[in-house]
């Protein structure tokens, strides 16, 4: 393993992109400390020995991060509610082409706006971004799930996928074979097909599930072996609760019936999948742990120890190293400005071919 860390304790963390074409490990990077400011960054890891290639900084703070198939053009989600836009960036340089206008969905509450993740479809040459925003009805305020569609070349909202996210819902994932997109959220998986932008299949995530369903943030699709993963992380458990558990979970793709349950650890967060390897790779978040999950027992093959808080992660475009962002906690409420005073956030990367002598 190998590890390295951002330039200053007061930036934040959280997307990575491993880029082919230029070898580099980019990461979607904020100020905490200095919010008012909206400061943002974009890193650049060297894929293998994490050595910091580049710093760019962002006109917003930068959250989400995607790129296209070809690795040309990276895609950073600005989350913010005072800026909420989406950047093109070039890999090559860092330098940002193009930046949209403000996404302003909700007119109710413009303060309570956020993007989340972004995905870039080929097929389509369209983004789909998650949205998430506040309306305020009968004197209270509730939140709305969204799925933006946005083109990739002018950054402007084309329109969305209507009942993308149904009730509360965080999970976004692109099947590379086929392209089709998945959510999931509290009870459901949804796959749309980016042609049509509809909602082609719901998988009822109903009580015949164990454990409950309560809060899916990640989610991994192996359509060629027929299989779903989705990791669930819950903040909230409910008052009725009796049989709720963070971990993986694994569904039949085409059925949706479930395969397993893997309690991997507290707080499991993201996921990814290797084909390559057959493995499922979880990040537990308040576990301080990455779980190595084998694809054909669903067992753990390895608890990798983090130390403090594994959070997003990306693969390798040949599958042979694992990048991982590690935390510095957040407090109780999940408030990202609360963070270690003087503690650099850092990311790891895990070798995946374990014959290779490459670290």
């Amino acid at each position: 393993m190998r590890t390295n860390y951002l330039e200053q304790p007061e930036e934040g963390l959280y997307e990575l992109q491993y880029n082919a074409p230029t070898g580099a490990v980019f990461a979607s990077v904020i100020d905490r400390e200095r919010r008012a400011d909206n400061i943002g960054y974009l890193y650049a890891f060297d894929g293998q020995s994490l050595e910091i290639k580049g710093r760019y900084r962002m006109p917003y703070r930068a959250f989400s991060l995607t790129q296209d198939a070809q690795g040309s053009w990276l895609y950073i989600g600005h989350t913010q509610a005072a800026s909420l836009r989406i950047s093109k960036v070039d890999p090559e340089t860092g330098h940002i082409v193009a930046s949209s206008e403000r996404l302003h969905v909700e007119p109710s509450a413009p303060q309570d706006e956020h993007l989340r993740h972004v995905i870039h479809n080929e097929k389509t040459g369209e983004l789909f971004v998650a949205y998430i925003g506040k309306v305020e009805e009968n004197d209270s305020k509730h939140s709305v799930y969204r799925l933006l569609v946005l083109d990739d070349d002018t950054l402007q909202i084309k329109g969305e996928v209507a009942n993308a996210f149904p009730s509360v819902g965080y999970a976004l994932h692109q099947d590379r074979h086929t392209q089709h997109i998945y959510t999931a959220g509290s009870d459901y998986i949804n796959e749309i097909d980016p042609a049509t932008h509809q909602v082609i299949r719901t998988i009822v995530l109903d009580d015949q599930v164990r454990p409950r369903v309560n809060n899916l943030v990640g989610l991994a699709v192996d359509s060629r072996g027929g299989r779903i993963f989705a990791s669930q992380f819950i903040h909230q458990p409910r008052a009725d609760a009796t049989d709720e558990r963070d971990g993986l979970y694994v569904f039949d793709h085409d059925s949706g019936r479930q395969l397993a349950f893997v309690p991997t650890g507290t707080g499991a967060v993201t996921l990814a999948y290797s084909a390559k390897h057959d493995e499922v790779y979880v990040s537990n978040f308040r576990s301080g742990t990455i779980s190595v999950v084998d694809g054909k027992t669903y067992q753990i093959k390895q608890q990798i120890p983090a130390h403090v808080f594994p959070n997003m992660m990306a693969l390798a475009a040949d599958e042979s190293a694992l990048y991982v962002g590690l935390k510095q906690g957040f407090s109780k409420q999940w408030n990202p400005e609360e963070f270690v005073a003087g503690a650099k956030e850092q990311i790891l990367r895990i070798s995946l071919d374990r014959d290779s002598p490459t670290p």
